[in-house]
Order: C-alpha cells, then sequence, then structure tokens
C-alpha cells in the first residue's frame, strides 16, 4: 500500500510541474553561462584589441574588434571599430560605422559620443568612394540581382553605394541565366565609378535522355521468352497438383486398408493390429506430401498463369488488305 501511494504522488501534476521548472531553471542557467562566456571572450579581444591600437598596430587591431563585436555588441566597442577601419583606408566601413554609433548614442542619450560620432562621420564623407550600377536595356531581365563582395544590393541602391577601396566582386545573376562575374578596382577618393552589366547569356538546360526504346523485334521476343516461362511454370503446377491428387488418393487407400486389417474388435499386439497400424503409417506419409504438394501447385499454377496472361503480343499482327470484288459489289478483306 505504502509503495502504491508513492507511486500516486510522483505521478501527480503537481510532480510533473515542479520536474518542468526544475528543467526550465537548469536551461536558464545554461544558457546564462553561454552569454556570460561569449562577453568575457568578446571583453578579452576589445582589451587586447586597444592594445594594439595604442602601437599603432590597426591592422591587427581591426579583427580583434570585429569578433568582439559580433559575440557582444556594444557601443564602444563599435566606436573603436570604426576608428580602427578609418586608420586602414576602410573609409567606407568607417563611415558607416560611425553613423550606426551617433544613432546609438541619441538612443542612449550620450550626447558626447553623438556629436564624435557625427563629427567623424562627416570628416569621411567626402572620401567615400561610390559605385553606381548602370543596367543598359538589352541587359534589363526581370530577377536582376547584383552583389557587391557577396552582399545583394538592392535595386534603390544601384544609383551610387558607397565602398571601401580595392578590388570588388561583383555578381550579376538572373532566373535562368548564366551568372557573370566582374571584378572592379576601386582605388581614387570621392570618386563615383559607374559599372556597366553585361547581358547575361542564357543557361544552357540540358534535356534529360530519352528513354531507351526497346526494338519491336526484341519486344516480341521477351514476350515469347514470357509466355514460354509461365507455361512451363504453369505445368510445373499442374504436375504438383496431379502428384498432390495422387497422394491424396493413397491416403484415403491407406486409411481405408487399415479399416480392412483390424475390423471390430481389434486387439493390439495381434497381426491384424499391426498390419493396421502399417497402413495407417503409409496413409499419414501420403497425406502429408498431399497438403504439402496440393498448396504448391495452386501457388506454381497461379504463377504460371499470370506469366501467360501478363505477356504481350509475341508476334507482329498479319496486314490487312482490301480486295475489291468483281463487279464493283462488296468488297472482302483478306487477313
Amino acid at each position: 500500500m505504502l509503495r502504491d501511494g508513492w507511486m500516486r504522488r510522483r505521478r501527480s501534476p503537481r510532480w510533473a510541474l515542479g520536474v518542468a521548472c526544475a528543467l526550465a531553471v537548469a536551461c536558464g542557467l545554461a544558457a546564462g553561462d553561454a552569454r556570460a562566456d561569449r562577453i568575457t571572450d568578446a571583453e578579452d579581444l576589445f582589451r587586447r584589441a586597444k592594445a594594439l591600437m595604442a602601437e599603432n598596430k590597426y591592422s591587427e587591431a581591426c579583427p580583434l574588434l570585429e569578433e568582439s563585436e559580433r559575440l557582444d555588441p556594444q557601443m564602444g566597442t563599435l566606436l573603436n571599430l570604426a576608428i580602427c577601419h578609418e586608420n586602414i583606408g576602410k573609409i567606407a566601413s568607417a563611415w558607416g560605422e560611425f553613423r550606426a554609433v551617433e544613432q546609438q548614442a541619441r538612443a542612449a542619450n550620450r550626447e558626447d559620443r553623438v556629436k564624435l560620432a557625427r563629427e567623424r562621420a562627416a570628416k569621411l564623407e567626402p572620401r567615400l568612394s561610390r559605385l553606381k550600377i548602370v543596367v543598359p536595356p538589352e541587359a534589363k531581365v526581370e530577377g536582376l540581382v547584383v552583389k557587391v563582395d557577396g552582399e545583394e544590393k538592392a535595386e534603390p541602391l544601384w544609383t551610387g553605394f558607397a565602398v571601401d577601396p580595392g578590388t570588388r566582386t561583383i555578381e550579376v545573376s538572373a532566373p535562368k541565366k548564366k551568372t557573370a562575374t566582374l571584378e572592379v578596382n576601386v582605388d581614387q577618393e570621392g570618386a563615383t565609378l559607374p559599372v556597366t552589366i553585361p547581358v547575361l547569356e542564357d543557361e544552357v538546360v540540358e534535356e534529360p535522355p530519352p528513354p531507351p526504346t526497346v526494338p519491336i523485334d526484341a519486344q516480341y521476343d521477351a514476350n515469347r521468352s514470357r509466355k514460354t516461362t509461365g507455361l512451363i511454370v504453369g505445368g510445373v503446377g499442374l504436375g504438383a497438383l496431379a502428384a498432390g491428387a495422387v497422394f491424396g488418393v493413397l491416403a484415403i487407400a491407406g486409411d481405408s486398408d487399415a479399416e480392412k486389417a483390424c475390423p471390430q474388435p481389434c486387439f493390439a499386439g495381434s497381426r491384424e493390429a499391426a498390419e493396421a497400424d502399417a497402413a495407417t503409417d503409409r496413409a499419414l506419409v501420403f497425406a502429408n506430401m498431399a497438403n504439402v504438394a496440393i498448396p504448391i501447385g495452386v501457388i506454381v499454377t497461379a504463377i504460371g498463369g499470370y506469366l501467360v496472361l501478363s505477356a504481350g503480343p509475341t508476334s507482329k499482327p498479319s496486314t490487312a488488305f482490301v480486295a475489291p470484288s468483281r463487279g464493283g459489289g462488296a468488297l472482302g478483306v483478306r487477313w
């Protein structure tokens, strides 16, 4: 009774609710630990990057700040990243980051950073290099997609968007068209460089090869082979049925012989009883053989019949022609 009552308490809704709460707390703690690890790593990267910037090693510091910002986005990290990018010549990246810092600082009521970010962005703006996407009428197709360094640029930006100096990779694609790749060298600050989109070639769609055709004569041969196999299999099945019928008759005869060998009364140990037992044993053997042969014969015969009936034509049909009768009467048809 105590054990049964204990089991009922374990299955109660209150117990299930307690387990669910415990699991939720455990998951929350695990998520908190993961978040703490990310913050720790981001802080470590930030400190290392600041030390490198103090030594004017901006090329080494920028990747650390980028990873720190990815792990734990912070306004201070983004501001230092913008300064770092400015010092290595990534003017467009720095300008965009200063503008983002300005918006974040305004939301946080940090007027000092709003002023700093706005002034730094305004100072960089005249130095921005831009790309202008020019699409001739013959190159304009539905679904045209333009990507710059893997980032898609929507059509409203095609009139001009800021990019960092260096070699920029432009990828142009459209449905059912071959993708075209262009490389543009951006080396002049404050200039807008037009990029003309080429006419995309049609994508070659390989049609699947037609299914192999079986020659007519080969098909007739296959049908004949299938029908012949069916006849053979059916013959074997009929033979098994016949054998089963014979064994059945022998079993019935053996049973009859047993009754005749030992009419009532029949005493155990007598010669008549021994003959009856021998006849009964033979009848049982024949009965077992009939029980095996008849089902097998039915199944094999059915398989043979299916093969025969499902086989297609085994020869070409004769060509029919119409011969006019004499005197313009009725027409006769010969096959």
